[in-house]
């Protein structure tokens, strides 16, 4: 054997000692991460990714310390900060497995974040923290168990968001309809953050066909564009709802329409001639919008 041939040797010895060191992270190990981090050390003490180990396992440590102490809003502020700044470049050392060691992080976070809702710091509570760690469930749990704040922005988005990764668009549109009508300034944000192609498409579809209304007023535009969406969604929208978002005239506007989609199948009416003079009164642009509809799906 040569000593080319002893190199080779020497370098895979120190890259399977490598190896080691990210896979005690992945299993969340903070002493077999030490042991581990110091056989490495030992071995190559030159090694320059030996300081971003350290990092990481030292933020493993801490985290393990929190979950048994707890942390107040500063000190989670702190941490938070820290983590996204730091810890999140740092855990792309790890390749495709940082995903799974950054959820475990942030996961061990919202645990230990038990404060109450602050809605000047909406990111240190636990629902934005259980949904950076794709735990869904928990952070849907969370964001509702939010006592007089269904009003909040933060809080319908989260609501928004955890439903829709955890059951998809059919089961979120209530809540995602909810964001529209009360912070419809945001509402482009949320869609590009739930990235689905369908509502995408209806969202573009919206703004060519609607030229002077905003996104408050997607969610009756899509009943038009979707009428079996109404009967499907049924009164869910309405559930929960604050009265602050129920009095909107785009909101009165998606209810009025569920009920005229229903009276249609039904003939000509009264009834019908009712609720469409009460769309219009509502919004007589709207109202426009939806007799052009009406015109279109009869020619």
């Amino acid at each position: 054997m040569n000593a080319h041939q002893f190199d080779i040797f020497l370098d895979s010895h120190e890259v399977t000692l490598a190896n080691e060191v990210v896979a005690a992270l992945c299993a969340h190990d903070s002493e077999r991460t030490a042991q581990s981090i110091a056989r490495l050390r030992a071995e190559a003490p030159e090694r320059p990714d030996l300081p971003v180990f350290d990092s990481l396992h030292a933020f493993l440590e801490l985290t393990r310390e929190i979950h048994t102490a707890g942390l107040d809003a500063d000190a989670l502020e702190l941490t938070v900060e820290v983590l996204h700044t730091r810890m999140v470049p740092a855990a792309g050392i790890l390749g495709s497995a940082a995903k799974g060691f950054l959820e475990f992080i942030w996961l061990q976070l919202a645990r230990a974040a038990t404060h109450p809702f602050d809605r000047e710091r909406p990111h240190l509570h636990a629902a934005d923290l259980f949904l950076r760690a794709q735990a869904y469930d928990a952070a849907e749990a969370a964001a509702i168990g939010i006592a007089g704040a269904d009003t909040d922005r933060a809080v319908l988005r989260w609501r928004a968001i955890a439903r829709y990764r955890r059951a998809g668009l059919k089961a979120a549109r209530g809540q995602i309809f909810a964001f529209a009508w009360y912070a419809p300034d945001a509402f482009p944000d949320l869609l590009r953050e739930l990235g689905d192609s369908q509502l995408d498409k209806d969202s573009l579809a919206f703004k060519a066909d609607v030229e002077d209304h905003g996104s408050a007023w997607l969610p009756a535009w899509y009943l038009l564009r979707h009428p079996e969406a109404s009967a499907e969604m049924g009164s869910e929208p309405a559930a929960g709802l604050p009265q602050a978002i129920e009095s909107r005239p785009a909101r009165q506007a998606f209810s009025l329409l569920t009920r005229i989609l229903d009276l249609e199948k039904q003939g000509h009416s009264r009834t019908l001639i009712e609720y469409r003079a009460r769309l219009k009164a509502t919004d007589a642009s709207f109202f426009a919008i939806y007799m052009r509809s009406r015109e279109v799906q009869h020619r």
